[in-house]
């Protein structure tokens, strides 16, 4: 997230304000049928507008609230991948490493500030949420009875696998925050937002494909040829004996 303020941040940051609010008000005006994966999608887009707004206009450059906001995030995006997760013992596994990360991450805050391993935890967190991507991803090819282009989760999927990629990335080669000039803050914090920006057309094409299946389903069904009026007359055999 962008930590220093001038007239290119304000911007993109409306940007991806803008494209958050999209899928939400896509999905509501095509009246899709709610379901788990969208309705957390459409709380994921409305809470990255809120953090935008938060740390861009109300409340800029406090970094206890953005590593707050990225804690949330993270257990957002996660329970958006455990519900796309069709394996039962997948689910388990993933419950279970959510508890582990987030039972150390409130101790590592609770004992040494939530600015302690900043850096390390972003990288973690990023990680994470990556490999969960390419999982889904490969779920999903796997799976031949679907057809990729038409379903929602394959758009979220891989908007956060480019989203998280690129915020792994950056991280790696940036290093430590202490250690950079102003300028590279600066190309880092434009470089993920606009992987930002990235991720928001994913989902709005997510948003946009949600509920073709259905659809497509229920025209078959109604525009089935109905029964004749008065059925054709039938040849009757006789029998002689």
């Amino acid at each position: 997230m962008v930590e220093t303020g001038g007239s290119i941040f304000i911007a993109l940051s409306l940007v991806v304000m803008l494209l958050s609010l999209l899928p939400v008000g896509i999905l509501y005006v095509r009246k899709v049928a709610a379901t788990a994966v969208l309705n957390v999608l459409k709380v994921l887009c409305l809470f990255v507008i809120c953090q935008y707004l938060t740390l861009f206009f109300i409340q800029p450059g406090f970094p206890n609230l953005q590593i707050a906001f990225k804690l949330v995030e993270f257990t957002l995006v996660y329970y958006l991948f455990n519900l796309l997760m069709t394996s039962a013992p997948g689910k388990d596994i993933l419950k279970m490493v959510l508890v582990s990360f987030l039972s150390v991450t409130i101790t590592i805050y609770a004992l040494k500030g939530l600015t302690a391993y900043t850096d390390l935890l972003t990288i973690i967190q990023a990680g994470i949420l990556t490999v969960l991507a390419v999982v889904i991803l490969l779920q999903l090819i796997n799976n031949r009875h679907i057809v990729l282009a038409s379903e929602p989760a394959f758009w979220i999927a891989g908007g956060l696998l480019c989203y998280n990629g690129m915020v792994v990335l950056m991280e790696a080669m940036a290093g430590s925050h202490t250690n950079l000039s102003q300028q590279i803050k600066q190309e880092k914090s434009i470089i993920i937002t606009l992987a930002d920006m990235l991720r928001m057309v994913f989902f709005i094409v997510a948003a946009s494909v949600a509920g073709n299946k259905n659809d497509n389903n229920n025209k078959e069904v109604d525009f089935q040829p109905m029964p004749p009026l008065f059925p054709p007359p039938v040849n009757r055999r006789t029998i002689k004996y």
